[in-house]
């Protein structure tokens, strides 16, 4: 369910959008798919940086995979840990 931003978190900032993205949001929201434009626009915004943000970890986890001694960092905790969560099981 799509929800509306509290007003004090909301920021009201003008830009500059194609007319056809316009139109397609106000066909939505004629459709009751999206309560408004604005909210339309804010979803939108919403889910690109998710996915930006999703881009960015899967970019960092690459990049660490590459890194050696940080792979071998990781292999060596995981295996320090290892027989941890086999010795508590049964104090349960």
């Amino acid at each position: 369910m799509i929800t509306a931003a509290p007003k004090e978190l909301s920021i009201k900032y003008t830009t500059i959008l194609p007319k056809t993205c316009i139109d397609e949001l106000k066909v939505l929201t004629s459709k009751k798919i999206v309560p408004s434009v604005s909210q339309g626009i804010r979803l939108a915004i919403e889910n690109y940086i998710a996915q930006q943000k999703q881009q960015e970890y899967a970019n960092a986890m690459r990049e660490a995979m590459a890194d050696g001694e940080f792979v071998q960092r990781t292999m060596n905790a995981q295996n320090d840990f290892a027989n941890v969560d086999s010795e508590g099981a049964g104090a349960w």
